[in-house]
């Protein structure tokens, strides 16, 4: 992986204890960021900052739930009291198609619709409302939101609610985008091909595996994507490097969305 220095920063990752966001958090922190990270998943995301913290990385976890707006801004205010800023942010949590699989479009239920709303596109929303409000008061900074191939391309499995919620991530992402740039607030989005996370596991290993190898012959790099490689299209995201790139979605997908 490239190494970028984040000495310095504080770098703010949601859904970090498994995945992509465990992949990104812990690349922040070893390119020398204070990395607050956070999730439902308390035992898995100590488990992940614990260790972390015995390679020396200056990292802390919170139980939160990226949907409810006091824990966001709870993250936000920790971030910058403990780590003293926030300077990038991951909003991670919702990223699994795997989860939001369900019925067509004609037998969706309300319920099932709202909550993937909420869990991909809320969480979104949340989260960059709390840091854009520190950012653009602080130097700026920059975001990285996950959407899907699902907003891109017609993915049926993934489910209309998804697409739909993705598809919002997307033009929110562009919208603040626009609207922050003058005031050094830089965001992006990265839609992900296949990544083997927990989510598929859901189902069963052997049937998670048989979905894998589906989705996977649709990239014309025929192999699943590690989480560390999204996690590394992040990080340059986030650097300098990538200083003059804002309001764009990277597919990061082994080439599917070139098809």
């Amino acid at each position: 992986m490239i190494r970028y220095d984040y000495s310095g920063k504080v770098a703010l990752v949601t859904a970090a204890a498994g995945g992509i966001g465990q992949a990104t958090a812990t690349a922040f922190a070893q390119a020398g960021a204070h990395v607050l990270m956070a999730d439902i998943n308390a035992d898995g995301g100590e488990a992940t900052a614990a260790d972390l913290r015995a390679q020396g990385h200056d990292v802390l976890f919170r139980c939160a739930d990226a949907t409810v707006e006091a824990e966001v801004a709870a993250l936000v205010r920790e971030a910058v009291d403990h780590f003293g800023g926030l300077h990038v942010a991951a909003n991670i949590a919702g990223g699994s198609t795997i989860s939001a699989t369900g019925p067509d479009l004609h037998l969706q239920p309300l319920d099932g619709w709202d909550f993937t709303q909420r869990l991909s596109l809320n969480s979104v929303f949340l989260g960059m409302k709390h840091q854009i409000a520190h950012m653009i008061d602080h130097g700026g900074g920059a975001i990285v939101n996950i959407t899907s191939l699902a907003a891109l391309l017609h993915v049926g499995a993934a489910g209309a609610a998804y697409a739909a919620a993705k598809a919002g991530v997307i033009r929110l992402s562009k919208f603040a985008a626009v609207a922050y740039a003058d005031r050094g607030v830089r965001v992006n989005c990265i839609a992900p091909g296949v990544v083997p996370t927990e989510a598929y596991k859901t189902a069963g290993e052997d049937i998670a595996q048989a979905i894998i190898a589906d989705l996977v012959t649709n990239q014309p790099i025929r192999r699943a994507i590690t989480p560390e490689e999204q996690a590394a299209t992040i990080l340059w995201l986030c650097s300098d490097a990538a200083a003059m790139v804002t309001g764009q979605v990277l597919p990061v997908d082994g080439g599917w969305s070139a098809k």
